[in-house]
């Protein structure tokens, strides 16, 4: 049975009282005498403690009319009352009824006061409160009357302009216009406040409750009823006007219980609330209703005034798989349920009934940290699903669109680099909360269980989006990886968004189900590209014939390479699949990326203007492919200002690389933005001087070094195979990744193109021939594209598909070497140990007549070449002293790990015998 019709929920106390549902909320009728006075004397002194009912429900009542509270003068009720904040009191202008209970049309002068009274009282309905006749100051308080949310004629409320006031035991007419006593006069009701309303807006407020007043915004909220009856409870015929206590009180739990459900994930993710249909429906209902265990700590039942649909989560499985492209800078999901189309899946927008735009497909790869002590403690109460809430720590497009507009103060409350982390085995991370809470991290690998993982935070997030009363659940997941990352990297990643995925599971799904569902390794993201790639561009290879590719992934943080050779599946062991993929060449430009290019121009726009800068005191952070130069000792820094005024700047050029039509520097060839200085102060309209020619070319030349970089790996990884280049007819070249949607890469690897043809000697057809980034229907955002291709083929080839991969680039149990290891030969880079070379075989570097040598080192494949210079940015070294020197033995060095060598000194024969002169000696590039 999928769905069952309930009147009862079983709560434990912890999960009652986190969502507000806790019986005891009763006690607050019931409450009397010196507990209610307090809980009332600590909501005018400003206290919010969340375990006193009566007190809680008075700060959510109260913040709905709070400002109309601390208006001027007036403040308006139910039934044409009025409070008069000058008058210190209430007033009945209610037309109808000041006419009914005026004899003859109006009261003669010298009436008994108590006779006028009776017959007032008589006449108006109020088992609250016995009305008065004001006194001629209070009734002075109704003249020269403007502003009012009343209708007034000639400066007061018109009736007439004779009302009464009381003088002694009789009452007496007044002329209001003329300012002198009369023969009679109409009488306004009035009823002067209580003690407890010289206490502000809120005492007002207490005012009201305890008359029976109910302002506009609240007449049909019934808490505020609620609170009407517990604050009058032993005025019997007061509360009976309300209805019985009892039907309120139920009323309001239903009207709690429903919101909390309805509001559940809008809570935890900004997720839209829920239809309230879907505890309606018999063919929908709610997860959390369905379980009927008692929890260790004791449980209570709650009755449900009107039965609610359970529905049991088990039956919300969907027969399908997830694939999660875990990006940089960006995060794309995509899912394939119960036949072959594969959809992707809207994150981080919260409201699913808005029009779909592209962006939405992509959830910026951040998170902000409000109040990590108030997350952290409700990430860790419960197993699943627990009561975080989204205002304590957010994710995707809320933080960026926070960090953007954030000061310098709170810049470090953010974290964009999560993946970066991952992958740098050396980089700790300190993660900072706006209220104070500073938690210092080790590098990712080095976590321990207990400690805060971001990515396992992140992971939770995103299993919130996939996997709630919308979309069903989701057990089976792939996850991306770039080629250069290490299998233990990648192995823990996987680790992380196991836990935080099943983190965001219903614990009704019971602990032996949730512990079913996986996260593994998808191919490349490069490689998963250019299955998509070939499926969208109609590539069926058939019989022997072999279609040889290479992907440029040009992403938002790093561009990744890959290249391999894409055939019909063959043989017995194949049977299976229908095509094979076959990827035995990887690599990769570490610092090519859309974001890293802006910190490249941000970088040089700074230093054009250095002197004014140094002026200012403006700092800013240092490129990682740039070096010092002149006066850098007081620009560059990894202060918070420094970091908030480049991320600044990157926002003010993001128009001009994105290629906006609209983009473009003023007359004067200056930018002007807002920065922050060394000591916190901000500089608005501060102008810096741009060369846009000048940014051009620095996009050029270092996108063109990308392209070159392609071109050598490609050659490197058809040297390194079965396949030579030369007598291989095309190579079909796919550009992936947002950033190589820019005219700069088209145009750069078309003129590659033609010196690559010249060097291998074409004469009419090219060897390679160019596709563009997927995506140029812009019509249909669910096709895929340049962004959401790699998710798309990481379901393509999932275990199972009918499409076969093969990894040749992977050394044994992990991948192969990242490193291109040389000398400085002339001044230039010359390689002597490469990405292809095996691991724990020893190679003769140099040698052992000397204590000391360098170690030069480079990730880019154009260092292969011989002919980089060794002051290159991407060249970088290690001086390495040797215990001992040995006139006649060499410096051998092997591979031990994709980061890490170790140097030995041995005699040339007896290397091969592993006999050495001293200890191997390890060391992590």
């Amino acid at each position: 049975m999928d769905t069952k019709i309930i009147s009862q929920w079983t709560l434990s106390n912890k999960e009652a009282q986190q969502k507000g549902l806790d019986a005891s909320f009763e006690n607050m009728v019931a409450n009397s005498g010196t507990t209610m006075q307090e809980e009332i004397a600590a909501f005018i002194n400003g206290q919010a403690n969340k375990n006193k009912p009566l007190l809680k429900a008075l700060n959510s009542c109260y913040s709905i009319v709070e400002s109309e509270f601390y208006a001027n003068r007036w403040v308006s009720f139910e039934g044409d009352i009025f409070f008069d904040k000058d008058a210190k009191g209430f007033w009945m202008l209610c037309e109808d009824t000041i006419k009914k209970f005026n004899k003859n049309d109006r009261f003669s002068s010298g009436e008994l006061y108590a006779d006028v009274i009776e017959i007032i009282n008589s006449v108006v309905e109020d088992a609250f409160n016995v009305w008065d006749v004001p006194s001629l100051s209070t009734l002075n308080c109704l003249t020269n009357l403007s502003n009012t949310p009343f209708k007034i004629t000639s400066g007061y409320f018109y009736l007439d302009r004779y009302y009464l006031y009381k003088i002694d035991s009789r009452t007496q007419g007044y002329d209001c216009h003329w300012s002198q006593d009369d023969r009679g006069g109409y009488c306004l009701p009035y009823l002067p406040q209580r003690n407890v309303a010289e206490n502000g807006g809120k005492g007002v407020f207490i005012n009201a409750i305890y008359n029976g007043f109910v302002p506009f915004k609240l007449k049909d909220n019934e808490l505020y009823k609620a609170l009407i009856v517990a604050l009058n409870y032993n005025n019997k015929a007061a509360v009976e006007k309300l209805r019985d206590k009892t039907q309120i009180l139920e009323q309001l739990i239903h009207k709690n219980i429903t919101n909390t459900l309805l509001l559940d994930d809008f809570i935890r993710a900004d997720i839209a609330p829920y239809q309230k249909k879907i505890l309606e429906d018999t063919e929908l209902g709610h997860w959390s209703l369905w379980t009927e265990r008692l929890e260790s700590d004791g449980g209570q039942v709650i009755d449900l005034p009107i039965p609610m649909v359970a529905r049991d989560p088990k039956s919300s499985i969907n027969d399908g798989v997830v694939a999660i492209d875990f990006g940089t800078k960006s995060t794309v999901v995509v899912y394939q349920k119960d036949n072959v189309n594969i959809h992707p899946m809207r994150i981080g927008t919260g409201d699913l009934s808005k029009d779909i735009q592209a962006h939405h497909y992509e959830n910026p790869t951040i998170m902000e940290f409000r109040d990590l002590d108030a997350f952290i403690s409700a990430y860790s109460e419960k197993a699943n699903k627990p009561y975080t809430r989204w205002q304590d720590l957010t994710i995707s497009h809320t933080a960026k669109n926070a960090m953007e507009g954030t000061d310098s103060s709170k810049f470090n409350t953010f974290l964009d680099e999560i993946k970066q982390w991952a992958g740098d085995k050396n980089r700790k991370l300190k993660v900072v909360g706006q209220q104070g809470k500073v938690i210092d991290l080790p590098p990712f690998l080095e976590l321990t269980e207990g400690d805060f993982n971001p990515i396992e935070i992140y992971a939770y997030f995103l299993g919130l989006y996939i996997n709630n009363l919308n979309n069903g659940i989701f057990m089976d997941y792939i996850l991306s990886f770039p080629v250069t990352y290490e299998m233990p990297v990648r192995d823990k990643i996987i680790d992380s968004f196991e836990r935080g995925i099943k983190k965001s599971l219903p614990s009704e799904l019971g602990a032996d189900v949730i512990e079913q569902l996986t996260v593994t390794k998808g191919t490349s993201e490069p490689a998963a590209y250019a299955l998509t790639a070939f499926k969208a561009h109609n590539f069926d290879p058939v019989d022997d014939e072999r279609i040889f590719y290479g992907v440029f992934d040009f992403g938002g943080g790093t561009t990744d390479f890959d290249f391999g050779i894409f055939r019909e599946a063959q043989g017995a062991k194949e049977r299976r699949f229908d095509y094979v993929i076959e990827h035995f060449g990887a690599g990769g430009d570490k610092f090519l990326g859309g974001e890293n290019l802006l910190e490249l121009l941000a970088f040089e726009v700074f230093k054009k203007n250095k002197v004014a800068l140094l002026e200012a005191g403006i700092q800013f952070e240092k490129h990682p492919e740039k070096d010092a130069f002149p006066g850098s000792e007081q620009l560059l820094s990894y202060s918070q200002e420094a970091k908030n005024n480049t991320k600044k700047l990157c926002i003010a050029l993001r128009p001009f690389w994105e290629e906006h039509e609209d983009f473009s520097i003023d007359s004067s060839d200056s930018l002007s933005i807002t920065l922050t200085d060394s000591s916190g102060i901000q500089h608005s309209a501060f102008n810096l001087v741009v060369d846009e020619e000048e940014l051009r070319q620095l996009l050029s030349n270092r996108i063109e070094r990308g392209v070159e970089n392609f071109f050598d790996a490609l050659r490197l990884a058809f040297s390194h195979s079965e396949a030579q280049l030369n007598d291989i007819e095309n190579v079909n070249i796919f550009l992936a990744g947002n950033s190589s949607q820019s005219s700069f890469v088209t145009s750069l690897f078309e003129k590659h193109i033609v010196l690559q043809d010249e060097e291998i000697g074409t004469d009419e057809q090219s060897h390679f021939e160019l596709f563009a980034p997927l995506g140029a229907d812009k019509m249909n955002i669910e096709k895929p594209t340049c962004k959401t291709g790699v998710a798309f083929g990481l379901i393509e080839s999932r275990e199972g598909g009918n499409i076969k991969v093969i990894d040749r680039n992977v050394n044994g149990e992990d991948i192969r070497f990242k490193y291109y290891l040389g000398e400085n030969r002339k001044g230039r880079f010359k390689p002597i140990v490469d990405r292809e070379n095996k691991f724990n075989e020893w190679i003769e570097f140099i040698d052992a007549g000397y204590q000391k040598f360098e170690l030069y080192y480079s990730e880019q494949p154009t260092s292969s070449t011989g002919n980089v210079l060794a002051s290159d940015d991407s060249i970088k070294k290690k001086s390495i002293k040797l215990d001992l020197t040995d006139d006649d033995a060499m410096v051998f060095i092997r591979i031990t790990s994709p980061t890490q060598i170790e140097y030995v000194i041995a005699d040339e024969l007896d290397i091969k015998k592993n006999i050495y002169l001293n200890e191997p000696q390890s060391l992590e590039l």
